[in-house]
């Protein structure tokens, strides 16, 4: 019975998972302008299920949801590459808001195409108001279980279509 209990001491914890975690703090210094990331802290074996702008799972504390945006203030305009697979940790995640964080061109690595069979849970993309192009496209297009996705208010220059407003959901 011992045995049964030791192996599962996983189980009840009540914090993130660590991987997580330090992936988080490894986003932070992309997003953090203006210090809006206090809560996210290098503590290890903080919960970072109770950071500022993160969601997690109340079951398996898995991060399921990430709120990173407007954290680039619009004074501060100059673009800025987004390593896309630094998302990978985040297995479990359903929705990430990264709107209004002049995040752009394309996404390196390969952009979110790379994320497809690891972020296989994500339903909400919302990539508006930064500086991406068309460049993203295929790579977003790998991403099937998106049900939302939001292009709005970027640098778009191929279809016409493209050039405004792109909000896209599917049911």
């Amino acid at each position: 019975m011992l045995l049964v209990l030791e192996g599962c001491r996983w189980c009840t914890t009540n914090a993130c998972l660590e991987h997580e975690r330090i992936a988080l703090l490894h986003l932070k210094p992309f997003f953090n302008y203006g210090n809006q990331l206090q809560s996210w802290v290098e503590v290890k074996g903080s919960d970072c299920c109770k950071w500022e702008r993160v969601e997690c799972d109340t079951t398996t504390r898995r991060l399921i949801q990430l709120s990173l945006n407007s954290t680039k203030w619009e004074y501060d305009m100059d673009n800025r590459n987004l390593n896309a697979s630094m998302f990978l940790p985040f297995e479990e995640l359903k929705s990430l808001y990264l709107s209004g964080n002049a995040i752009g061109g394309n996404l390196e690595n390969e952009g979110f195409g790379k994320l497809s069979s690891t972020l296989s849970n994500l339903e909400i993309l919302d990539l508006s108001e930064n500086y991406l192009n068309d460049s993203i496209l295929l790579s977003l297009s790998e991403l099937s279980s998106l049900w939302y996705l939001d292009l709005s208010d970027n640098k778009f220059e191929g279809s016409s279509h493209l050039r405004g407003k792109l909000s896209l959901v599917w049911c």
